[in-house]
């Protein structure tokens, strides 16, 4: 029997990878992920004084003492609001070059070390939106982005500058990098799904949408479980099968299903949860799974013979060992199920501590030896990134209301409490569930702080006259459509003077 010889098929293979690729579907998918860009620093600068201001709910110094990696990055300890309102005004402006073609890489590495000083420096409060739009930076930078799409070339050149593009290639490596990146998401994301009894009762989706992060949490209830359940499982199958569209023929049929429900789960989860920014730019990702069929139309069905030789080059390299650091660091994270489910502390024990009490059941609360190895690498280069989306919803199927009185009188709980995501994230730390693995020896402290912090923000915003009561309730949501579980406490009693709060 005929064998090949290995070291011919890892040439072909090699030299396949190099292959050049159309730089037009790049470019196209740079301007989406500009304007998203542009949406999220905007967002992060009206954030400045509840979040990345000093006078803010978070202790940015205590977050510091905690994670003491936090500090590499631009953001001292020293600065005022006024430099963070500058860093994200200089973040909007830099999004505008990013879009319109010019010194695309520059104004990305820019943009690169202000999302992650921020996410570093809000570290608690960190979500899908930080981690994607940071990721997204780090492509920007290393793709070969900005050959096409090139505003100063249109005003030069007008009708011609559109045929050029069309004809334009540029090195493949860092666009297929990109691509194992993006399988290694959804193939991660998907599969740990499957890990979840919530999600494999088809209860799952239920109770996402109960929680905060929901833009309609109240208006769900027991009676659209059987609806939500078709979703819920169609979310289960479909992540893990995301990954074939980057191996299916062009033009495929079940490649274009696949489109069709890939867009469709991440436009509908765009519209119902607090996390547009990442839902959008994954969305955009299409443009580029798609590349070959979009410029089959634009250009006809005639073969393009590449302009532009296959390279490698340093960017390649920063990208393959960007993606085979992040795949050791996603695969080690399979012997630490619980990494990040910390089960909250039964009320019967804190009614019998003043301090917040210890997590009880011992299981793995942060990250082990070997994974820690993997992901201090891709912290060194400014990634943050873990996929482990939406599985922990079993341990975490908690939702938060509160009511709020000033001499007796209820008023707007909406004030006091934020009830942005990153103030949905703080009330859970309020309440002893953990986002990630915080110091014994902090944890009193860390919740403390954000109570007084909260306290000192109403006074700043709603000026109240008299004694102020801030009761919470708890909630442990029944995915069975119940009444669920409810923890009642006052969280506050002050009076404001100056500013401050006064207990």
């Amino acid at each position: 029997m005929y064998k090949r010889d290995p070291q011919i098929l890892l040439r072909k293979a090699w030299a396949r990878f190099l292959l050049p690729v159309d730089a037009l579907p790049l470019d196209i998918f740079r301007v989406c992920v500009g304007f998203v860009l542009l949406a999220y620093f905007a967002r992060m600068f009206f954030e400045v004084a509840d979040i990345s201001g000093p006078d803010g709910l978070l202790d940015h110094e205590l977050i510091l003492r905690m994670y003491w990696f936090t500090e590499i990055g631009i953001f001292r300890p020293w600065m005022g609001s006024e430099w963070f309102y500058a860093a994200f005004s200089i973040a909007i402006v830099c999004c505008v070059p990013l879009i319109l073609g010019y010194r695309v890489r520059f104004f990305a590495v820019i943009l690169y070390i202000i999302a992650v000083s921020t996410y570093r420096r809000n570290f608690i409060v960190m979500y899908v939106d930080d981690a994607i739009m940071h990721l997204m930076l780090f492509w920007m930078i290393v793709m070969p982005v900005g050959k096409t799409l090139v505003i100063g070339e249109f005003l030069r050149m007008r009708t011609a500058a559109w045929e050029k593009w069309k004809l334009q290639t540029v090195p493949g490596a860092t666009l297929r990098c990109f691509f194992w990146n993006l399988i290694l998401l959804y193939l991660v994301a998907g599969l740990w799904k499957w890990t979840s009894p919530m999600w494999l009762d088809g209860t799952a989706l239920y109770v996402v949408f109960k929680l905060p992060v929901s833009y309609f949490h109240e208006f769900w209830n027991a009676s659209h479980i059987p609806f939500l359940k078709i979703f819920n499982y169609g979310t289960l199958v479909l992540e893990p099968l995301i990954p074939l569209m980057f191996f299916l023929r062009c033009g495929s049929r079940i490649k274009c299903i696949l489109l069709a429900s890939f867009i469709g789960l991440h436009i509908i989860s765009a519209l119902t949860l607090n996390i547009p920014f990442a839902n959008i730019a994954c969305a955009a990702t299409a443009v580029l799974i798609f590349r070959k069929e979009i410029m089959q139309y634009l250009r006809g069905k005639t073969p393009l013979e590449p302009l532009e030789t296959s390279k490698f080059g340093f960017a390649g390299a920063i990208s393959l060992f960007m993606v085979a650091m992040l795949t050791f660091a996603m695969v080690s994270g399979i012997t630490m199920t619980n990494w990040r489910t910390p089960p909250r502390v039964s009320q019967q024990s804190a009614a019998h501590s003043q301090d917040v009490p210890q997590l009880v059941d011992g299981r793995a609360d942060g990250l082990g030896t070997v994974q820690m190895s993997f992901y201090s690498v891709l912290w060194l280069m400014g990634i943050a990134q873990q996929y482990q989306l939406f599985n922990w919803i079993d341990d975490r199927n908690y939702a938060t209301h509160y009511a709020v009185f000033v001499d007796g009188n209820e008023v707007d709980a909406d004030e006091m409490f934020i009830r942005s995501l990153r103030g949905v994230l703080l009330d859970f730390y309020i309440h002893n569930i953990t986002w990630m693995k915080v110091p014994p020896e902090h944890r009193s402290e860390l919740r403390q702080n954000i109570l007084d912090r909260t306290a000192d923000r109403y006074c700043r915003v709603a000026k109240p006259t008299g004694i102020v009561e801030a009761h919470s309730s708890f909630e442990r949501i029944d995915p069975n459509g119940g009444p669920g579980e409810f923890d009642n406490e006052i969280l506050l009693k002050f009076t404001c003077n100056h500013g401050k709060a006064v207990y």
